[in-house]
């Protein structure tokens, strides 16, 4: 008998198999599976990482004397199984297919002793990759809530709500993604605790350090012995860290005030950091050492809006690119040093729009190598033999999850040679990739994140914040959006049941109850009606398909049946003014622009009141008189107020504060709380009002933008806040 067989409870990723029972279940809730996919679930995990043949199979599924179709049984059976683990043939995350020969189990496993079901000491690394599972150790925070998936992406965004992004591309459905799984070793460098997460990380090109920062400072850590050295003990904000090719210099960034991100040259030898440029961030120095592309241009989190060039001493700076309607990523050189690859980023209605482009810098001519809507914005490195290593996240169910891919690249064209094949498998989110000069070692963060309900309260008098308190105590996505009248509890959508659906909880209670009860695949998003006995949440056949309709519902709070609202394509951010006014609002997203429409909720019948920047975001007044307006993560620090009642259109200029990330009114009309991030790395929530003036009422220190819902009486507010888990890791055989 195998080492798995003996134990009761296997887990993977968000599945868990009981072998006793015969139950598979998905984040405690039981899945249907019938019972020749379930034993061929239960034989590969017996022998995860290794081949199970056909012939096997066919012994254990089917007696001697069963006269089946074998093969088309089998792959029938198959087939039920990645269905119902939310996977495909061409693109395996749990089970991949050897050619005419068998199947392999390719996640990563845990068992847990049945003698001790609850005990955490009774997990154990069964995996035949060599991962060993984050579960077993203390986790780290930090790194992208954006890479939370499409879920939190679109729940943050407020207005550009992200979902599920359309299906692959033909290139990869043709792929044959197996990659060494089997071979590749992953070991853990790090063990920050969740306290003080690992904010960067990069492997030195020698590859005899590790160079990391949290919130306590920057770190060097020779690999040899483990132990770390303080570098810079006293900066706590340094987002970004690389290496010049000779392993004795790093390239970093921080800010310093007011506020701007700089580049810095930082020997490991000591001495004091050389700042390089008076604003930068995330750069690549060439395989010679000679330059350095970097970001300028602040957007979220560690994204740019331009490419620049300079020599490796800060002299000689000009600008490559730019791309304001978007963002620009991770630019980082090719092995001949003759390319720039970089990520290209555009928020869209359902989805982000993702690619990879190239720039020659001999001739100037930029080619684009691959467009991807589940381009992951976390990660991007060119390694010594051409290929380019990036990041796409899972398909639902698992979309918490992302994974590195390779596409080899021809450096005499920047062309896409051949498919490009998946490296890594794993729970979380890969991050920041680095690789050493041989290219035999690669060094990444493996995050997951989480977004939880706090409740504080607020008084205009100061105004103040109190100390947040966390409301949801599940192992979940959880995040606010509007409040019962009676102001005792708060609604939020959450992905515990493993879809999208809406929830209310009592400030004053420990567990949620599900206020609407359909089957539908709602976005993730909801509000209360002017009166607050109906709860308004959306709806679409196909979130990937912007030409297809959306449908704005309602239900009541209480319970009954559900009714369309408005059906009309494209539809984003919604919301309604709080009794005695009657006013709701909608808008309709496209790449250029928004138009926002008002109606009436019992009447229907939307007439069109503005039309925005595609990059902008609305909230409307609880007294539904006014609409206010901003744009989303730019430089543009104006609030712009819109009148329904047929009065000029007013402009606040917000001084000192910009790169705003989410907007809501307060309860009583007379101010908004705004969260701003001028350098992308800290984010300050804001109450504005009416003239303009700024009050800081709490930070977050990181990067995820967070938002303030007050409820109806003002007094209190709900608060998303993320909290990630994550560590360090270097795989080997790759």
């Amino acid at each position: 008998m195998s080492a798995i067989s003996s134990f009761r409870i296997i887990r993977f990723s968000t599945f868990e198999v009981n072998l006793h029972t015969g139950e598979l279940r998905q984040r405690g809730q039981k899945i249907g599976l019938q019972e020749q996919p379930f034993q061929l679930l239960a034989a590969l995990l017996e022998r995860p990482g290794e081949l199970v043949t056909r012939e096997e199979l066919r012994a254990r599924l089917w007696t001697a004397d069963t006269f089946v179709d074998f093969e088309h049984s089998l792959n029938a059976a198959i087939k039920r199984l990645r269905d119902t683990l939310g996977e495909s043939a061409e693109r395996p995350i749990f089970v991949e297919t050897i050619a005419r020969r068998g199947y392999r189990f390719i996640g990563n496993v845990e068992v847990l002793t049945s003698s001790a079901p609850s005990d955490v000491n009774g997990l154990k690394c069964v995996t035949g990759t060599g991962l060993i599972s984050a579960k077993v150790f203390p986790t780290s925070a930090y790194a992208a809530w954006r890479s939370k998936g499409k879920f939190v992406v679109a729940v943050l965004s407020i207005v550009v709500v992200a979902g599920v992004a359309a299906g692959w591309l033909l290139w990869r459905r043709a792929g044959d993604s197996t990659s060494s799984h089997a071979s590749m070793t992953l070991r853990r460098l790090t063990t920050n605790a969740s306290e003080n997460g690992i904010i960067s990380s990069a492997i030195s090109p020698d590859g005899k350090y590790l160079a990391y920062s949290d919130k306590t400072g920057v770190y060097l850590r020779p690999l040899s012995t483990g132990e770390s050295h303080p570098l810079l003990p006293r900066v706590s904000d340094v987002a970004f860290l690389g290496w010049f090719p000779d392993s004795l210099q790093l390239l970093a960034s921080w800010s310093t005030p007011p506020g701007n991100k700089h580049l810095w040259a930082l020997s490991i030898l000591g001495g004091s950091p050389r700042q390089l440029s008076n604003e930068g961030w995330t750069g690549s120095v060439s395989p010679d050492g000679s330059q350095i592309v970097f970001l300028k241009g602040a957007g979220f989190a560690e994204t740019g809006r331009e490419i620049w060039l300079m020599r490796s001493n800060g002299a000689d700076q000009r600008q490559l690119i730019s791309f304001p309607e978007g963002r620009l990523l991770t630019p980082v050189w090719s092995p001949d040093g003759r390319w720039i690859a970089y990520l290209k980023n555009r928020v869209g209605h359902d989805r982000d729009e993702g690619w990879i482009e190239v720039l020659n810098l001999e001739h100037g001519t930029k080619r684009v190598v691959l467009s991807e809507p589940d381009l992951s914005v976390w990660g991007l490195s060119w390694l010594p033999d051409g290929r380019l290593l990036y990041a796409l996240y899972e398909p639902p169910p698992n979309q918490n999850n992302s994974n590195f891919w390779a596409a080899r690249i021809n450096l005499d064209t920047g062309g896409l040679v051949g498919t490009p094949v998946r490296i890594t498998s794993g729970d979380g989110y890969v991050v920041k990739p680095s690789i050493t000069a041989d290219g035999k070692h690669l060094v990444f963060g493996r995050d997951k994140p989480q977004a939880d309900v706090y409740v504080s309260e607020f008084s205009a008098d100061g105004p103040r914040l109190s100390t947040p308190r966390r409301l949801t105590l599940d192992d979940a996505d959880d995040v606010p959006f509007d409040w019962t009248v009676d102001n005792k509890a708060v609604l939020f959508v959450s992905d515990r049941t493993g879809a999208v659906n809406i929830f209310r909880q009592g400030i004053d209670e420990t567990s949620a109850n599900m206020v609407v009860f359909d089957r539908e695949k709602k976005l993730p998003i909801c509000r209360l009606s002017p009166d607050g006995t109906q709860i308004l949440y959306s709806i679409s056949a196909n979130p990937d398909d912007t030409s297809l309709p959306v449908r704005l519902m309602r239900a009541p709070i209480h319970g009954g049946p559900p009714q369309t609202v408005i059906e009309a394509p494209a539809i984003g951010n919604y919301g309604c003014s709080h009794a005695p006014a009657v006013i709701c609002a909608f808008s309709q997203e496209t790449p250029k622009e928004v138009v926002i429409s008002v109606f009436d909720l019992a009447i229907g019948k939307p007439h069109e009141v503005a039309k925005l920047p595609a990059s902008w975001i609305w909230a409307l007044s609880p007294d539904g008189t006014l609409i206010a307006e901003i744009d989303l993560g730019g430089t543009d620090n104006r609030i712009r107020l819109l009148s329904l009642s047929g009065q000029a259109t007013r402009e606040l200029a917000v001084k000192k504060w910009s790169n705003f990330t989410s907007l809501d009114w307060a309860a009583d009309s007379k101010g908004l709380f705004v969260a701003s991030s001028p350098t992308g790395l800290k984010q300050s929530l804001l109450y504005v009002d009416l003239a303009g003036n700024a009050h800081p009422i709490w930070q977050s220190n990181n990067i995820w933008p967070s938002w303030a819902i007050p409820s109806r009486n003002g007094k209190y507010v709900a608060i998303p806040v993320a909290t990630v888990g994550g560590n360090v890791w270097m795989a080997e055989n790759f």
